[in-house]
């Protein structure tokens, strides 16, 4: 029976992929998501409350995979030189998600149509991210010592960056090229990393 459970979650999960990336966030519809499935829409309520809820499933999803590219490629001895070209390598297979990367741009656009749920849904979104990066901070020390609000400064940074050169990468791609969206994102990530390596070196300075 849990089994039974389990897989109808996750086709419905694989079915709101599929309707998010044909008809985006905002106009993507439960009945629709469930009937690609398979299911009814009470054996979606029965695990998911609203669209929202299936997306942030999503999110955990995604994040999850991610962690496991890092688990397998870095290791707690791995250098600096490893981290970057680990973390630069991984965000530019991201941008060439681009079901991905698009369902993640219309859902915060979605957020903003619909700002009395903004605060809301920013917090579940930062906690769901920090939770699901728990398992590579290990294999990246630089963040290791952050404190949530830091990460969640990164993750913007990060965030931020990849929106960006997202939206630019699609909509004219003659006007981007793939060696310019490589240097941003080794930049970014070289960036990140040492100014996080300096600013513990320099607090470890100051406690001495």
């Amino acid at each position: 029976m849990q089994d039974r459970a389990l897989q109808t979650r996750q086709d419905l999960l694989d079915a709101a992929r599929r309707v998010f990336a044909r008809d985006g966030f905002e106009l993507a519809r439960l009945e629709d998501i469930a009937r690609v499935a398979g299911k009814t829409r009470g054996a979606l309520y029965t695990h998911f409350a609203n669209k929202e809820d299936l997306f942030f499933a999503l999110i955990e999803e995604d994040i999850a995979r991610d962690t496991e590219i890092y688990v397998k490629q870095l290791t707690p001895e791995s250098t600096f030189e490893d981290r970057v070209k680990v973390i630069s390598g991984h965000l530019e297979e991201l941008l060439r998600d681009r079901k991905r990367m698009l369902l993640y741009v219309e859902f915060k656009m979605y957020v903003l149509r619909h700002p009395t749920n903004q605060k809301r849904l920013a917090e579940l979104h930062a906690k769901i991210c920090r939770e699901g990066a728990a398992r590579k901070l290990d294999l990246i020390p630089e963040f290791s010592c952050q404190t949530d609000a830091e990460r969640r400064r990164t993750g913007g940074n990060f965030g931020a960056t990849l929106d960006g050169l997202a939206l630019n990468m699609y909509f004219d791609p003659e006007g981007l090229t793939a060696e310019d969206v490589r240097r941003r994102i080794q930049q970014l990530v070289h960036e990140q990393l040492l100014r996080q390596s300096i600013e513990e070196e320099a607090e470890a300075l100051v406690s001495k």
